[in-house]
């Protein structure tokens, strides 16, 4: 546990912490935490055959997992928290790797702390012009029964994964808890507020980090984006037959792609 001014902060931190490479530190998407990389952390901390491994820290946003369940004001106020905890973490600047609204997060990360940004992977990323399914997130902070956490569950995986129960379980746990529903549903009406008022077509002319792009086009929670919608420059790999947690659903592809583009 991380303590620092807005914290606590958890991080599943692993890898060598003196490689002389800027950690990874990644970002989850609403209603997750760590966990959500568990099918990436360890390949991400081996890195690149003949690699001497990477430093990764996964963290649990406010409101998340076991973090603070203060919340800031908006999602801008959560780009400064994680910069706190990299702080505390001693990182002084990183690979950022964010799903969904942590997507979000890490675009306003780059956009308020671009010295503490190497390259960013966003997958699935919330707030890139594409639509956003709110009528789903609002259904996590209202999750009463298995059977409708088995529904959530097919949704983000547009289809239902052998782990199904299990996934399902465990939502259930998490998110029916009054305790952490509290923070999610204000983290909620600012996502939202922010998402809304956020341009309908990014604009891809504001300084950016060394960018790659990785979406399931099988997403309907945070669709993929439309053709032409992402200049050419900027590198976009569309999976099929993949929803909206690739880095869980195609964990092997994924991994070899941040592997390559965070080497």
């Amino acid at each position: 546990m991380l303590r620092f001014a807005g914290g606590p902060g958890a991080a599943v931190d692993r890898g060598p912490k003196e490689t002389g490479d800027a950690p990874l530190v990644l970002i989850h998407g609403f209603g997750g935490d760590a966990l959500s990389w568990q099918f990436n952390i360890q390949a991400l901390v081996k890195g690149a055959p003949g690699s001497i491994g990477r430093r990764v820290l996964a963290v649990d946003l406010p409101g998340h997992g076991a973090s603070t369940l203060d919340v800031p004001s908006g999602l801008g106020g959560v780009a400064d928290w994680v910069v706190r905890l990299m702080d505390a973490a001693g990182v002084d600047k990183a690979d950022i790797i964010g799903h969904s609204m942590g997507g979000r997060v890490s675009l306003l990360l780059a956009e308020r702390h671009p010295d503490r940004l190497r390259r960013m992977s966003l997958i699935a990323c919330a707030g890139l012009g594409s639509r956003v399914d709110a009528a789903f997130l609002h259904a996590l902070c209202t999750l009463e029964t298995l059977d409708q956490a088995r529904a959530l569950i097919d949704r983000l995986f547009a289809g239902a994964p052998p782990n199904r129960d299990v996934l399902a379980r465990a939502f259930l746990s998490r998110l029916a808890d009054p305790v952490a529903r509290g923070p999610l549903t204000r983290l909620l009406d600012r996502l939202v507020a922010d998402i809304d008022a956020a341009p309908r077509h990014f604009d891809w002319t504001q300084p950016l980090p060394p960018l790659q792009l990785i979406w399931g086009e099988a997403d309907d929670i945070v669709p993929p984006p439309e053709a032409g919608a992402i200049p050419s420059h900027i590198i976009l790999h569309r999976l099929p037959g993949v929803g909206h947690m690739p880095q869980a659903q195609a964990a092997t592809r994924v991994n070899a792609l941040l592997t390559e583009f965070h080497a």
